[in-house]
């Protein structure tokens, strides 16, 4: 698994020094299974970097050897195996080794959900700049770039880099999961992954990302074999089926989603995505009992107070699933209290976006809305582009709720602070979720060949998809309208607009196949 949240394993402290004799051991044959060149070898010393060392084809600089064996089995653990907590244990422990490796900052801050941690990594990682080589910082404005909302400066070190390092499979591989989970830009993030590919056909972590980027771009059918290669690769690993089992629930086949999952697990039994996947694919198929139950012991595989968190948002969207409403929201309120009081503001904004989707008062609607753009204006330690991010989300949803209240004036005024954002940022999130709100307006004044248009750049958001489907029909457009409407039926996602919209969106395709049984009966 990698696209959805970064939700995995844990290691115990306790343990900790055990493990990473495990991980030395095992990073070998991954390296051999992935033909990787050798992780670590000594490289000249220069002034600004007393100690010099390389892995893959970028130099890194540390004083310290422990660091960069720490440094190493991080990436080991997040990128190649997926286990996202203990590659954050390894990266601390990085940073612990040698204060002063500024790429180890960076790498810790950008890997974090933890907005006070990566704050404070980001802040490190350029106090300690000077002790960086030129090309880690190039690295190092890509990573902070990419949490900070410097997207412009982000890709130009990004594409400096690439231009150097053309064989560098592991930062290829970085990219393009970048491209695809945070920005949406599929097509981009798939040519970087299939001329990797071309090179490697063994390299594994690209054949996983391209299976995600394949299956959210609309072409999961093409994820299948990609993901029966990455099992024969490491037969021994968990994400192979992990991954396997995410790409068959999206495809809607759950009984084969849940054999992977479990797979998974008898490989090891700590591999908490897993656990969190067989959740998830009882929520989608309608059994919220069991998923509760299944998250439950989700958030007790963790230790990540961030991941926790999420789990259990995801536990009080089983209320919201099976229509209990009231009970939803009172979980939801709690969580949101929780979330506060820890001071992760992305998911106190996001459950008060999620209470506000499922209020059936627009008014009171509205009002979670201003609760989860005040969350955004308080005084909490946030990456400025996790914050323009969410508050896109915010305002989207804000103009889609009027819309459906029939408040147009509302909608616009929702769009107005949007329009503003779009023309100074290049986040694409945020620029989806102008051109979607956009398009709701324009669909509230009957302007439907403008709102198709706008909708269109937002095509797999569930909201975007159900008023595209409106506007099609109101267009004149049926056969393109039931269309849309059906691919909105088959999304089958742990995301909130998902389990909001496509329910609906099932029943309108229900109710338009008996009306059309009852017309052919007479």
């Amino acid at each position: 698994m990698q696209f959805k949240n970064p939700m995995r394993g844990t290691v115990k402290t306790r343990h900790f020094l055990p493990y990473v004799a495990a991980v030395l051991a095992m990073a070998a044959p991954l390296a051999h299974a992935q033909e990787a060149t050798p992780a670590v070898a000594s490289a000249p010393t220069s002034a600004a970097a007393p100690t010099v060392a390389t892995s893959a084809t970028l130099p890194l600089s540390t004083k310290s050897t422990e660091a960069l064996r720490y440094y190493e089995m991080g990436l080991v653990e997040r990128e190649d195996r997926l286990f996202v907590d203990e590659g954050l244990e390894f990266m601390r422990q990085t940073v612990k080794a040698d204060p002063s490796f500024a790429l180890g900052h960076a790498a810790l801050g950008y890997f974090s959900s933890d907005p006070k941690e990566v704050h404070r990594e980001g802040v490190l990682a350029i106090k300690n700049l000077d002790n960086a080589s030129p090309d880690e910082q190039l690295l190092i404005l890509w990573m902070n770039g990419t949490k900070n909302g410097e997207i412009v400066t982000a890709i130009a070190a990004m594409n400096d880099l690439r231009a150097k390092y053309p064989n560098d499979k592991r930062l290829a591989n970085m990219e393009a999961e970048w491209l695809c989970s945070n920005q949406g830009v599929y097509d981009r993030g798939e040519a970087v992954l299939e001329k990797v590919l071309k090179s490697d056909p063994r390299y594994f972590p690209a054949l996983n990302n391209l299976a995600y980027c394949y299956a959210f771009d609309g072409k999961a059918q093409l994820a299948p074999p990609l993901m029966e290669q990455y099992v024969a690769l490491l037969p021994n690993e968990p994400n192979p089926q992990d991954s396997y089992g995410e790409i068959e629930r999206m495809l809607g086949n759950y009984p084969a989603a849940l054999e992977h999952y479990q797979k998974a697990l008898q490989i090891n039994p700590n591999f908490n995505a897993s656990q969190v996947g067989i959740a998830s694919t009882y929520a989608l198929m309608g059994d919220q009992k069991a998923a509760r139950a299944q998250y439950q012991v989700a958030v007790k595989g963790t230790k990540e107070a961030s991941t926790q968190l999420g789990y259990h948002m995801l536990w009080a969207l089983t209320f919201y699933r099976e229509n209990q409403l009231r009970h939803g929201r009172e979980e939801m309120t709690k969580l949101a209290e929780q979330a506060q009081a820890e001071g992760f503001a992305i998911q106190e904004a996001e459950i008060y976006r999620t209470m506000a989707l499922f209020n059936p008062d627009a008014a009171g609607a509205m009002k979670d809305l201003d609760a989860a753009r005040a969350t955004l204006a308080a005084k909490y330690t946030l990456a400025p582009g996790d914050r323009d991010n969410e508050l896109g989300s915010i305002l989207q949803t804000r103009a889609f709720v009027a819309v459906n209240a029939g408040k147009t004036d509302a909608a616009e005024t929702a769009l107005k602070p949007l329009t503003a954002m779009s023309l100074n940022s290049r986040s694409l999130p945020v620029q989806k979720a102008y051109h979607s709100a956009n398009g709701a307006v324009l669909f509230a004044k009957g302007d439907y060949a403008g709102a198709i248009s706008e909708l269109q750049e937002d095509a797999q958001n569930p909201l975007s998809m159900r008023l595209l489907s409106e506007a099609q029909a109101k267009a004149g457009q049926t056969t393109e309208a039931q269309k849309t409407l059906a691919t909105l039926a088959a999304v089958s996602d742990e995301r909130v607009e998902t389990a909001f919209e496509v329910p609906q969106a099932k029943s309108a395709m229900k109710s338009e196949l008996q009306q059309t049984a009852q017309t052919g009966a007479h």
